[in-house]
């Protein structure tokens, strides 16, 4: 085996350990010394945890007729870009660790790819499903959706899609059947960004919030600016949720978590002028469609409505934002 092709769930390990890993494949091991295997476990054991070494192998190889096709494949920070050149980006944003990924044949060229995406907390793993959430939920994981070719669900710190290339409708049992296989062989459940519990509860579109920290990932779900004006950064958290009312948007609320009071007073000064520098002072401007954006710091957070009906509620949705 070629050193520059380690085995997985080696892709998986950090540089620091996948480092120890090269020194032992390049050199022969005598008797009587620990084994090759025995290193090899302990640093995946140290990296990855027991759980993390059972699941892959606990996927099922067919699935309602189902077989598996060609071998899996597993792509890490550094050769993401290889696997899906032009949307790594919204992972590679987040603390993606590795994906797994397995296609399956099915009747006629029928094909299914399942994707398992270990993003390092559950945090992360709620974060990358929330932000593209279009379709009805399938009661899988700890969040779920199903539409047309393509089933996704969250759990722990595992983000899982099932995607089927050809015929969507004669595809799908075989998708929830595989979803669900999947999310059983998953140990454990994890927990929501804590951040999400300062949300104002009147109003708010639970299907509709978002948790993520880059530039990238704010304009996918509302665009804002060309630019970075709110200096988001990997060490900055956001969290943006749609409020509406008996089926009348009320506006779109934006809270960014800074690492320290000044740079949360920097970032907002700057998306002031930016954004509304006929009314940096106030905070706040009506638009010409009768829409108000009003944005406040306060302590290392800065939060914005965007479109409200009137002043009052962007106001009103701001003073029940919990500190």
């Amino acid at each position: 085996m070629k050193q520059s092709d380690p085995p997985f769930p080696m892709k998986c390990l950090d540089k620091g350990i996948f480092f120890i890993y090269t020194l032992f494949m390049g050199k022969s091991i005598k008797k009587g010394t620990i084994s090759l295997f025995c290193v090899l476990s302990v640093l995946i054991s140290f990296t990855l945890g027991g759980d993390m070494q059972n699941l892959y192998t606990s996927v099922p190889d067919e699935i309602k007729g189902w077989a598996k096709l060609g071998e899996d494949e597993v792509y890490n920070r550094e050769t993401l870009f290889d696997y899906m050149n032009g949307g790594a980006e919204v992972y590679l944003a987040f603390d993606f660790r590795c994906v797994f990924v397995r296609k399956y044949s099915g009747p006629g060229e029928n094909e299914i790819s399942l994707d398992i995406y270990d993003m390092g907390s559950s945090s992360e793993a709620f974060g990358i499903f929330s932000c593209d959430r279009e379709d009805e939920s399938i009661g899988i994981g700890q969040g779920s959706e199903f539409g047309p070719g393509l089933l996704r669900f969250w759990k722990d710190k595992y983000f899982v899609s099932v995607m089927a290339m050809g015929d969507e409708k004669q595809a799908e049992t075989a998708m929830i059947e595989l979803a669900k296989a999947v999310e059983r062989i998953i140990p454990d459940e994890g927990t929501e960004p804590e951040m999400l519990h300062i949300l104002p509860k009147k109003g708010l579109r639970k299907d509709k919030i978002s948790y993520f920290h880059s530039v990238i990932n704010l304009n996918n779900r509302f665009f804002i600016a060309g630019e970075n004006i709110l200096q988001l950064t990997d060490k900055t958290d956001c969290i943006f949720a749609e409020y509406s009312e008996n089926n009348q948007d009320m506006g779109y609320l934006l809270v960014v978590r800074y690492e320290t009071d000044k740079k949360a007073q920097t970032a907002f000064q700057f998306f002031l002028q930016a954004y509304m520098p006929e009314a940096a002072e106030k905070g706040e401007i009506l638009s010409e469609d009768g829409q108000w954006t009003v944005s406040r710091l306060v302590g290392n957070t800065v939060r914005t409505v965007f479109e409200a009906r009137d002043r009052d509620t962007a106001l009103k949705i701001l003073s029940e934002i919990k500190s």
